[in-house]
């Protein structure tokens, strides 16, 4: 969701040209229209006052301006083209989301998930690996912490054994989020790429490269992060080590994104 006190900045890799805004990543432009332009050279200020501005500006009623300024912007964020700052405390955010989630119920809708894309810093394979899991840092701590309290039991919590499973659990679904991104950013060594994040979805968004490229960047991520939790599975079970072998049994479980089941799968099958 988007709050008339929340900001805009261009995605990095995107700059305003005139009347048009033209990505690096993806190696393209999209023209404006002049109320796109007016709207995008404030990037920085409130929602809230470019929309007022506007309908000054245009003769507009307010009503119409903010119909069109959100539009607007959520057009151009689900492009990931423009990122939107959140302003206010997260207790806020959460109670304006669960207040609009109520009146979305009855429909059978949830609010809209606002896109965030993030550089990655590709010059070579070690800053490629580290941008990515530095981008994506914050996303894999929240999973790691929500998967252990999923899988943590109430009579699991007396004794410091009990711990194991949802540690494990949590420590490895987290890491592999990030370790699978960051195998998808090493194989783009040199090419113009950015994370992106959007509800549940975490992906890397490139220019293009050659077919054969394209398939080995899909195919890093779920093949180096299987690979990884073989590794664990078969070391906690050799050292007779439980917290070992239980974190890499979600690494293991990313073998289903080499299948037509997951997107580097039909990315990598030219699907």
């Amino acid at each position: 969701m988007i709050a008339a006190t929340d900001t805009l900045s261009l995605a990095p890799g995107v700059v305003l040209e005139q009347e048009r805004l033209a990505d690096e990543v993806r190696g393209g432009s999209w023209p404006l229209n002049p109320s796109g332009v007016f709207v995008l050279t404030r990037t920085g200020e409130p929602i809230g006052r470019i929309v007022r501005e506007l309908a000054e500006a245009c003769s507009l009623s307010d009503a119409a301006a903010r119909a069109d300024v959100f539009r607007f912007v959520w057009h151009l964020n689900a492009l990931t083209l423009v990122n939107v700052n959140a302003a206010g405390s997260p207790f806020r955010r959460f109670a304006d989301w669960f207040r609009l989630a109520a009146r979305l119920a009855p429909l059978g809708a949830v609010p809209s998930a606002v896109t965030r894309r993030r550089a990655l810093d590709t010059r070579s394979v070690g800053r490629a690996v580290g941008s990515s899991l530095g981008a994506i840092w914050a996303r894999m701590s929240f999973i790691a912490v929500a998967t252990m309290a999923v899988a943590a039991q109430p009579s699991a919590l007396v004794g410091a054994s009990g711990l194991v499973v949802p540690l494990g659990l949590g420590l490895g679904t987290g890491l592999g989020v990030g370790f699978h991104e960051a195998a998808h950013a090493a194989l783009l060594r040199g090419v113009p790429s950015a994370l992106v994040t959007r509800g549940r979805r975490t992906y890397v968004l490139h220019a293009r490269v050659t077919p054969k490229r394209r398939s080995l960047v899909a195919l890093a991520g779920p093949l180096a992060v299987t690979g990884l939790g073989v590794g664990l599975v078969v070391a906690g079970s050799i050292v007779v080590a439980p917290a070992i072998a239980i974190a890499g049994c979600p690494l293991v479980a990313h073998a289903l994104a080499l299948t037509v089941a997951g997107g580097d799968g039909r990315v990598a099958c030219g699907l």
